[in-house]
């Protein structure tokens, strides 16, 4: 999908609020005011592709968007998810909440958990097996 498929490759025409070398600020379909997408410069699929100090980039380019979302609309907060198969170039969501707002959880996690299922049973993997993959 790299190149001219690629939303944050190629954006559309008036989409593209931002490029710099930490990445790339865009707006794709926003849910609400102050929701843009931020991507990295490099084309890869997933968290997991990236090299870490690209993946600092990204992050670091969402907060300093997310202060300014927070500055110009004066949300109380901006969220951060990485969420969604659409577009096959790792990006971030930031999503604005504003005072009064119900929280993020029911609307990523459903209101009794995880919505859907994923094919795999994630009790598969134990605590303790993650622990032993991932200290150091």
């Amino acid at each position: 999908m790299e190149g001219e498929d690629c939303i944050i490759c190629s954006p559309a025409p008036g989409s593209l609020l931002l490029r710099e070398s930490r990445g790339v600020v865009l707006l794709d379909d926003p849910v609400r005011v102050g929701h843009v997408l931020v991507g990295a410069s490099e084309h890869v699929d997933g968290l997991h592709d990236l090299p870490p100090a690209v993946a600092g980039d990204v992050l670091s380019l969402a907060a300093d968007m997310a202060a300014e979302i927070v500055g110009l609309t004066g949300a109380e907060k901006a969220y951060v998810a990485a969420v969604g198969d659409k577009d096959k170039h790792f990006h971030v969501h930031l999503v604005p909440r504003y005072a009064g707002d119900a929280g993020l959880g029911p609307h990523i996690f459903g209101s009794s958990g995880w919505v859907g299922t994923f094919g795999s049973d994630p009790s598969a993997v134990t605590a303790e097996d993650l622990h032993a993959r991932l200290s150091r």
